[in-house]
């Protein structure tokens, strides 16, 4: 086994020797240091750290390393593909070291030490000083570059201080790549974060809409079955009332007394359809219309009753497309959104603004809104510089008989029976409103495929009497004797039942005794669109109309498209009995269901 020579140990190259196991000793420790607190302030970076943070760290730890006299550090522009200065250590050297670094540049040296990817030695553009170039780089990507002014007795640093200088630099890179890491992680978890909590809102916003939806069908279901029985209750009352008047002479104290009744029973007989109407129950007759013109023509009406102190504005786009409504209903939600507005304005004037305008539902908005269907809808919106509303106040604002105005103000049914209307048209409505901000009213109905609007001549009036036979049905004893003395003065006669059996088999034992059937709907054993199924299987051509005061089971539609002649709402004037009958008994039953829309003479 060979021995190692030994070293000669004199005290003095001892000590020496000591003096530099231990300088390496220290310069190792502190880049190791140097290098693990590199990485230990990317755990900062969530407190406000930086790339000029890191540099700084970076710079203020090489100091102990290497006795630079100017240091630099520029980073790259991801975007430009380009270099610019971050830090420049000491301040005030920021000029010198970009014209050395254009130099560098131009020579090729930034491009020999991005290659080299290690510490090289670059004289300065005069070759008087010497710098020492390093890539800012990790294993993958190019972050920057660092740049070191060496102190003008010293041309070089030692191989392990440019290792060192590079382990630091590594490090420094890897920060930096970890910061923009961390925020790029962090933009996209606030993104889903925002859209989870987007979607979030907008569930609970469409459970809540369920919720009013639900709440208002029930209410609504309870106050069609109180219509119903409030409309047979009327029948007999308009009735009688007529029925005495045709008998008293027109100058009588008594038919003046007749007649405020007969108003009284008028009144309450609309205030039943708008039930009916914010039950979603009430017969409409639909047409393609244009609502640019009802808007117009409510806004003239309502400039003339309102006070000059409250501005209207409006912006009507003429070339929104037509929908297919109700022209009274759609009149009555411009009438009542915009009266609730000047309401809401005449204590202290302010403006009121109407805008219409044409846009396109998307999927996400029919999410959001519960019934919207995907698509074109007219977009209306009524607002005003009013007082506003409460949270509280804005939760309940379309229930019926909820008002926050005045006793005798109103009777809590306006907004209620819009909201039916505007469902009822397949559309939707939302309020938007703060205290002392104003309220906005915001109405979207569907557009249909643009079709040719023609107004129709009006028909001319049928003759109002006749001499037919004339099947009546009716469960309640009192509207049938009614509806019998009505018929009969017009010379009609009548063959009246209780019961829709007896109805049934009476007309199944002689069949052309019959030249009309007016039935009841909401009888006991049988209803009236089942009594007029059975009536129809025996003849076809038997001409029905079809009365009610309210049922959830059957709409004019579904009547007409049965083949019922008539859908009638009660309690029904002897005029309209009358012309509506012979609007039936004058038209051949084989053409009566071509166009179902044209026949709503009876519908209120």
């Amino acid at each position: 086994m060979r021995m190692n020579k030994p070293v000669k140990l004199d005290p003095e190259n001892l000590l020496a020797r000591i003096d530099h196991l231990e300088e390496n000793r220290r310069l190792i420790q502190n880049a190791l240091e140097m290098a693990l607190s590199l990485g230990d302030f990317q755990k900062d970076i969530e407190v406000g750290y930086g790339p000029e943070h890191i540099l700084q760290e970076a710079e203020k730890r090489l100091r102990y390393l290497i006795p630079f006299k100017t240091t630099a550090f520029y980073l790259v522009d991801q975007e430009q593909s380009d270099f610019f200065m971050k830090i420049c250590e000491p301040a005030g050297k920021e000029q010198f070291i970009k014209d050395q670094v254009d130099y560098m540049i131009d020579k090729g040296f930034f491009a020999w030490a991005i290659r080299e990817r290690r510490g090289v030695a670059i004289s300065s553009r005069d070759h008087s000083k010497k710098f020492i170039l390093h890539v800012i780089a990790t294993y993958s990507r190019i972050r920057g570059m660092f740049i070191g002014l060496l102190p003008d007795e010293r041309n070089a640093i030692p191989d392990k201080s440019l290792t060192l200088l590079s382990i630091i630099l590594l490090n420094t890179a890897n920060a930096l790549e970890s910061i923009e890491f961390y925020r790029l992680l962090s933009n996209q978890n606030k993104i889903l974060e925002k859209k989870v909590e987007e979607r979030t809102k907008a569930l609970a916003q469409s459970e809540k809409q369920l919720q009013q939806v639900v709440k208002l069908q029930a209410i609504g279901t309870l106050a069609g079955g109180i219509a119903h029985d409030f409309n047979n209750i009327l029948f007999p009352i308009v009735g009688y009332a007529e029925l005495t008047m045709d008998d008293i002479p027109a100058d009588s104290e008594a038919r003046q007394n007749l007649e405020e009744i007969l108003k009284a029973a008028n009144r309450a007989k609309k205030l039943v359809q708008q039930i009916l109407t914010f039950s979603r129950q009430g017969s409409q007759e639909r047409k393609p219309l244009k609502v640019q013109f009802l808007i117009k023509e409510a806004l003239k009406m309502l400039r003339a009753t309102i006070p000059s102190n409250i501005e209207i504005d409006f912006n009507i786009n003429e070339d929104c497309g037509p929908i297919l409504g109700d022209p009274t209903q759609i009149h009555q939600v411009i009438v009542n959104l915009c009266t609730n507005a000047y309401h809401a304005l005449q204590d202290t004037g302010g403006k009121l603004e109407v805008n219409l305008k044409e846009t396109h539902i998307s999927y996400q908005k029919s999410v959001e809104r519960v019934g919207m269907k995907v698509g074109r809808h007219l977009e209306l919106t009524v607002s005003d510089t009013g007082p506003g509303m409460e949270p509280q106040v804005l939760e309940r604002i379309f229930e019926p008989y909820y008002t926050t105005k005045k006793q005798g103000k109103g009777t809590g049914l306006g907004l209620a029976v819009i909201h039916g209307i505007v469902k009822n048209h397949g559309g939707d409505i939302s309020v938007e409103s703060q205290p002392g901000k104003g309220s906005r009213f915001t109405i979207y109905i569907p557009i249909i495929d643009d079709v040719e609007i023609d107004p129709k001549s009006p028909k001319p009036e049928a003759a109002n009497q006749g001499n037919e036979r004339i099947l009546l049905i009716d469960d309640d004893k009192q509207i049938i004797d009614i509806e019998q003395q009505i018929l009969e003065r017009l010379g009609y006669r009548v063959t009246p039942k209780t019961d829709s059996h007896e109805a049934l088999d009476e007309f199944a034992a002689l069949p052309d005794k019959f030249d009309l059937v007016i039935t009841d709907m909401t009888m006991p054993k049988m209803t009236g669109d089942q009594l007029a199924r059975k009536l129809m299987d025996i003849r076809p051509d038997i001409p029905v109309i079809l009365c009610t005061g309210f049922s959830e089971s059957i709409t004019e539609e579904k009547a007409l498209a049965m083949g019922i002649d008539r859908f009638v709402m009660k309690p029904i004037v002897k005029d309209e009995l009358a012309s509506t009958i012979r609007a039936v008994l004058d038209t051949p039953k084989a053409y009566q269901h071509k166009a179902p829309s044209e026949f709503n003479m009876g519908t209120n």
